[in-house]
């Protein structure tokens, strides 16, 4: 008898576990299928400067991902800042476009988003590549966790929505965890296949040498904080992709086709 209800235990969690994929999938479905808040359009349309140069297949993509972020994703406010529906709203439509390609799959776990009302600053021991181990205090902007938190600066996220700079802080730091869907941050996203990861290695490190080693007027182009590593490098390109696509482009066109590709994206054409 003790037998039984062991097997009979053990067969309804394999069930759970199978189904409990398939219980989400038709749940964010369903909440793609559902019509944007007015609300929330609007506030898109007065306060992203990137949103009116959508075109509508990208706008209706967007929409379909920001319903299903906005269901899953957590926020925190720190230091005090009460999160409005607003900004939950004008925080994650920048990651979502990220994903408004055709065929993009959706973001995987739904990071924290810890979110504070301007830089904040981090202390603690940091290890440099020597293993020499320093105590610094840093002032930041945002911050990417491979547990699946992104921390960021909501003074600066209102910054990038009125498109003053080439800079958008949620995307850059959406990026990173792109690049750790396969376990590492490296500068590399997961790809299709073998043949993609060596063209992607070729010319990303390609371009990230001519950034970091050189003073040409390509490198001139991109926001020097990309020469920081690999892992920098690929988040400032794709701000640089969605927010100043024709920068990309112009500097280093084999870098922008690689993300056209990765995104199912063309920002070159939003903005012309």
């Amino acid at each position: 008898m003790a037998l039984f209800w062991l097997f009979l235990l053990t067969g309804v969690l394999v069930a759970a576990l199978v189904y409990a994929p398939i219980r989400r999938y038709r749940h964010s479905r369903a909440l793609a299928e559902q019509p944007l808040p007015a609300s929330w359009q609007q506030w898109l349309q007065d306060r992203w400067w990137l949103y009116p140069y959508l075109p509508e297949p990208v706008r209706l993509n967007l929409h379909r991902q920001l319903q299903v972020m906005l269901a899953h994703t957590r926020f925190y406010g720190c230091n005090g800042l009460t999160v409005t529906e607003p900004m939950r709203v004008l925080t994650l439509a920048q990651a979502a476009l990220m994903n408004a390609g055709e065929g993009r799959m959706q973001w995987s776990g739904f990071p924290v988003v810890l979110l504070y009302p301007e830089a904040f600053v981090r202390e603690g021991e940091v290890a440099d590549e020597l293993g020499l181990v320093a105590y610094e205090r840093q002032e930041l902007l945002g911050e990417s966790w491979e547990q699946g938190k992104v921390v960021l600066s909501w003074a600066d996220i209102e910054q990038d929505l009125r498109g003053e700079d080439s800079h958008c802080l949620v995307i850059h730091e959406y990026a990173h965890q792109l690049d750790g869907y396969d376990g590492v941050m490296d500068g590399t996203p997961p790809l299709r296949d073998p043949q993609s990861v060596q063209r992607w290695a070729d010319i990303m490190s390609a371009a990230f040498d001519d950034v970091s080693q050189s003073n040409s007027e390509s490198a001139r182009m991109i926001d020097s904080y990309a020469a920081t590593n690999p892992e920098e490098f690929f988040s400032v390109i794709c701000e640089t992709f969605f927010v100043r696509p024709e920068t990309l482009y112009y500097a280093y066109p084999l870098v922008y086709r690689e993300l056209k590709q990765l995104f199912h994206l063309d920002p070159f054409l939003w903005v012309r």
